[in-house]
């Protein structure tokens, strides 16, 4: 993964932590809200305006490149699984 998309991901860590999401419930949490039409994934409108509402500093051309980050099945959606593998990182 290129460095700029390490440092995207990273804020965007940084600020689920400082809303309070620690653990897995709290990520579960964080993701309803950000899942406005309740289809249990995040397309990209859902996934930029959650950007936007977390206060995270991210130029738009980036956000497209932070989204496929996070979508690992290329489908154009985030599911939590999706969202989980990019937040937590990589586990041994």
């Amino acid at each position: 993964m290129p460095r700029f998309q390490s440092i995207l991901i990273e804020r965007f860590r940084e600020k689920l932590k400082a809303r309070g999401s620690r653990g897995i419930v709290g990520l579960g949490r964080q993701f309803k809200i950000m899942d406005d039409n309740g289809s249990g994934t995040l397309d990209p409108y859902e996934f930029n305006k959650a950007i936007t509402d977390f206060g995270i500093d991210i130029e738009t051309k980036d956000l497209a490149t932070l989204f496929k980050c996070f979508d690992y099945t290329g489908d154009g959606e985030i599911d939590f699984n999706e969202f989980v593998r990019v937040v937590v990182g990589p586990m041994n």
